[in-house]
């Protein structure tokens, strides 16, 4: 089970090898890894089944994007990366503002996006974006869903599974951070807004990312539906004119209930938050249900 009992050992670990204390070490998140920040640098820790040779190619990326000139979260140099500590891939970051007191804005997420997709092909070995055996995945492996719920939403993914095989993308395919949102970009202490978490980072269709930030600007206050104009103005593009707009954003909703079914533990606010939405989507409810952040 990912939990922090299971994951201070590692820092700990980490803390040793930096000279640092791990008594210091601030826990910032713990869902999809372990995020602590201590001194002058973030410690992310990432599940077991999260290899090492999945973290190299990360590592592999974040550098290359560094050498690219793109604004991005820089790596540490004072250990090597990734590390296997314990059964855990382990990576050291730069730690920067987390922008509390002036958030990256939708505006500047969109130019961030925009200079993203522009890059040519980096030279690493990339998995290929492939969102329905991911979701069929998540739903097999959650503890959390009935059989009932199972069935509901791998019915829910049928129809949209087959439009995905089909879709034909206008701005083709790249890399792509495949979970672009403001809670993923940070500040250089200068505030220059840089975009972070490359845990996804994949070769797959742009409008991807684009379908991710509007559904976050759908589901979530902040930012809310109004802000994707904002957005789309510094993208440069606008992905509601293309035809399979609202399959793709339904196909990345599912893919974000099945991911955080698989995540979260029986007893837990997400397990009830992933509950409440998917009683939402058996109801078949007509306005856009709000979601509370995981």
């Amino acid at each position: 089970m990912f939990v922090e009992a299971r994951t201070r050992p590692a820092l700990a670990e980490v803390c040793r090898r930096l000279e640092l204390s791990d008594a210091d070490a601030v826990l910032i998140r713990h869902h999809t890894n372990a995020v602590y920040a201590v001194g002058d640098v973030v410690v992310k820790i990432a599940p077991a089944e999260f290899g090492v040779e999945r973290m190299s190619a990360v590592v592999a990326v974040v550098r290359w994007l560094v050498g690219q000139g793109f604004p991005t979260v820089g790596l540490s140099s004072r250990l090597p990366q990734p590390m296997l500590v314990g059964e855990h891939a382990v990576t050291v970051w730069q730690r920067l503002d987390p922008a509390n007191d002036t958030p990256v804005t939708m505006a500047e997420l969109g130019t961030l996006l925009r200079q993203l997709h522009a890059l040519p092909a980096p030279p690493v070995s990339l998995p290929t974006l492939e969102p329905v055996d991911s979701i069929r995945r998540s739903v097999q492996r959650s503890t959390i869903l009935t059989a009932r719920d199972r069935d509901l939403l791998l019915k829910r993914l049928e129809p949209l599974a087959a439009r995905w095989r089909e879709m034909s993308f206008p701005r083709g395919a790249s890399l792509i951070q495949s979970d672009p949102q403001t809670r993923n970009a940070l500040r250089r202490f200068d505030g220059t807004p840089v975009l972070s978490d490359w845990d996804g980072a994949a070769v797959g269709p742009r409008e991807w990312d684009l379908a991710t930030v509007a559904v976050h600007c759908r589901r979530f206050t902040p930012p809310g539906p109004a802000a994707f104009s904002d957005f789309t103005a510094t993208y440069g593009w606008d992905v509601t004119s293309w035809r399979g707009f609202e399959e793709l954003c339904q196909l990345r909703e599912l893919q974000m209930i099945a991911t955080n079914a698989r995540k979260s533990r029986p007893g837990t606010d997400a397990e009830a938050e992933v509950l409440r939405r998917i009683i939402a989507l058996r109801r078949g409810d007509q306005e856009v249900v709000r979601w509370r952040i995981l």
